[in-house]
């Protein structure tokens, strides 16, 4: 089930919101922006309900905070207000809102929004899984191609020192060139390995996937 987080200090638009959404999501409530910081990080949910005038921080700030914080910038955040001035709208898809719902509000008309936002969600999470996917394919193909040249090339000497084995001069430079292709597919190995740290690229919803053409 969907975790909604609702970040309302009012009791009665609380008890509304849980009528309209328990059942379908999983909600949790929040009175103010310092504990709806502290539950994002502590659970994160898959959506966020924001009232905008809440006490200490407003939801204007407790948005910016979020959607500046790698771990919960791609969560959708819905305002919710009583406030219809376009200046406040603006304020709000400023601060980074994904939606503005005005109180009063009729049931469907949040229900709606939630799954829209949800969906959204999911489309970009799997527009990821395709990402990662398709970038374990290319590096499985840049790996394979890597360490096919040189291990033909050994086997190529292998086959030639064994031919050779009766001419000591022959089977040493044999050897040596399989010693030069070993050591090409140690340095693969090395650049490999130092991949995950050199290598990264930044991608949605804060993942970071080795470039395999950097690599």
């Amino acid at each position: 089930m969907k975790k909604i987080l609702a970040v309302e200090d009012s009791k009665v638009s609380q008890a509304h919101l849980r009528d309209i959404l328990e059942g379908a999501y999983e909600v949790r409530v929040e009175e103010d922006g310092a504990s709806a910081l502290s539950a994002v990080v502590e659970m994160p949910p898959d959506l966020i309900l924001l009232d905008v005038n809440l006490p200490v921080m407003n939801g204007y700030d407790v948005c910016r905070r979020l959607k500046g914080d790698v771990r919960t910038r791609e969560i959708p955040i819905i305002f919710l207000t009583g406030c219809d001035s376009g200046g406040e709208k603006v304020k709000g898809f400023e601060a980074g809102a994904d939606d503005y719902i005005v109180k009063p509000f009729h049931p469907e008309e949040l229900l709606a929004r939630v799954s829209l936002h949800l969906a959204s969600r999911r489309e970009k999470q799997m527009a990821l899984e395709l990402e990662r996917l398709k970038l374990l394919r290319e590096m499985a193909v840049a790996i394979s191609h890597e360490f096919n040249n040189p291990l033909t090339a050994i086997l190529w000497h292998l086959r030639l020192a064994s031919r050779d084995v009766g001419d000591e001069e022959k089977v040493r430079t044999h050897l040596s060139d399989m010693q030069l292709e070993l050591d090409k597919i140690r340095r693969i190995v090395a650049r490999l390995a130092e991949a995950s740290r050199d290598a990264k690229t930044e991608y949605v919803m804060g993942e970071a996937m080795i470039d395999v053409n950097r690599i």
